[in-house]
């Protein structure tokens, strides 16, 4: 294999052009995925910290403790098969885009909504409610 074959290690991840905001398309299920991967406490609070705010983040980690405290009080653990669908977007202007998603669990669906807004550093989900 020679150099010109290799690609560079940051292709792996979607990029995200900002001038774009059709760009935030693409990584809406990933983050969704995850999103709910942190709530059932089965992905660190923090990998998502690059993607969503503060507050977005602070509101993950307090449904995964809600998770712990449940399971660690009942035994419960949630299934682990998780498939994302039905994924889509509206942009409101140039500066921000609202998308949505259903996951679907075994024994249940999910509703996830989120909004992003373009800040300075690229980018980030401002809100996400999951149903």
């Amino acid at each position: 294999m020679t150099t010109t074959d290799q690609r560079p290690a940051h292709t792996s991840a979607p990029h995200l052009d900002a001038e774009d905001p059709h760009s935030v398309e693409q990584l809406v299920a990933p983050v969704a995925r995850r999103a709910v991967e942190i709530i059932r406490d089965m992905r660190p609070e923090n990998s998502l910290s690059r993607l969503v705010t503060p507050e977005v983040s602070h509101a993950l980690a307090r449904r995964a403790a809600l998770t712990r405290r449940l399971r660690a009080s009942t035994g419960y653990a949630p299934p682990r098969q998780l498939v994302v669908s039905g994924v889509r977007i509206c942009v409101v202007n140039e500066h921000t885009v609202e998308a949505s998603c259903v996951l679907r669990e075994p024994d249940r669906a999910r509703f996830l909504a989120m909004r992003w807004e373009l800040r300075h550093t690229g980018w980030r989900v401002t809100v996400l409610e999951v149903g």
